[in-house]
């Protein structure tokens, strides 16, 4: 039989649940330092990324972005990790070297060599599941940046000081604790709200932000296997069904429907790599009436029929 869903619980964490389908796991952290000018560029990683200043400042142009002053306290996130551009000031921002993530390096020294640096990080890469990783980072700002100033600095400070603490030691039940705070770093720094001259929200962070698109997006959460429809989801967000849409197009990037849809597939992506259910269980489980119907919506969306995708991944565990 199928999972049971949780019908009619708009307490459903929209965030919650996809920080939990990306499954995150801690690579490495590594303290980085900066003394005198400098400026160095990196290549498009693929790969979540976080960092923590931790004395000094710097400058960070993420790839299509403006300059960004980031301070002692800072911290920011890219959940995706596009090229960017750090640098000790304005002027070494048009002038970097260009160099590749060192996944596996413990430190790294920007600028001279020698002498006190006056710049201090942490900085950590670590990775989603490859499985949902492309279908919901979609979702995600491309940049997190929380100020020292902001509410909640304080708690991802002293996370993000965890996480280089137990990279950097050999104790035992290392990894379960990591993927552990590494799971609420992300939950914490995705669920901060900027002030309002901090600009607005993008994607899921939007939509959770609005109180009646969030009731639909609870709603869509806690039964994916509700027929449901723009009108329906509009009712019950107290919306007419042309502002609903709208509304929801705008702020999430995409449509009701295609929103629910991503949504089902990374879950029948989840149900299917573990090989305990028949292919029309999945489809029940997500609110497909056939099993033909879901291989050719699950075909379409991720580019291979459910059984290859099931056993290209049994084959990889």
């Amino acid at each position: 039989m199928p999972p049971a869903v949780n019908r009619d619980r708009p307490d459903v964490d929209p965030l919650a649940a996809i920080v939990g389908l990306l499954r995150p796991q801690t690579v490495l952290s590594k303290v980085v330092t900066g003394a005198g000018r400098w400026g160095v560029r990196f290549t498009d990683y693929g790969q979540p990324s976080f960092c923590l200043m931790l004395a000094g400042s710097c400058r960070l142009r993420v790839e299509g972005g403006t300059p960004m002053l980031l301070e002692a306290g800072d911290y920011v996130l890219l959940p995706s990790t596009p090229g960017f551009t750090m640098a000790s000031d304005l002027g070494s921002l048009d002038r970097p070297t260009l160099k590749k993530p060192e996944p596996r390096s413990r430190q790294r020294r920007h600028g001279d060599a020698a002498g006190k640096p006056d710049m201090r990080m942490l900085g950590g890469y670590f990775v989603f599941d490859a499985a949902n990783a492309a279908l919901l980072l979609g979702l995600l700002p491309s940049v997190v940046h929380i100020k020292a100033t902001d509410t909640g600095a304080d708690r991802l400070s002293w996370i993000a000081r965890a996480i280089g603490d137990e990279t950097s030691a050999e104790r035992p039940g290392r990894e379960p604790i990591l993927v552990r705070l590494v799971e609420i770093m992300l939950i914490e720094a995705l669920r901060w709200r900027p002030a309002a001259a901090s600009g607005p929200l993008a994607g899921l962070l939007a939509g959770l932000a609005e109180p009646r698109l969030s009731k639909a997006l609870r709603l869509l959460h806690a039964d994916m296997t509700r027929r449901w429809t723009v009108a329906g989801l509009a009712r019950a967000a107290g919306m007419s069904r042309a502002a609903f849409a709208a509304g929801f197009s705008r702020t999430l990037g995409m449509p009701p429907m295609d929103y629910l849809l991503r949504w089902r597939m990374a879950q029948a992506k989840d149900l299917l790599r573990n090989g305990s259910l028949a292919l029309a269980d999945v489809a029940e489980a997500i609110g497909y009436q056939s099993a033909s119907a879901f291989s050719t919506a699950f075909s379409r969306c991720v580019g291979q029929a459910p059984s290859t995708f099931a056993r290209e991944s049994m084959r990889q565990t």
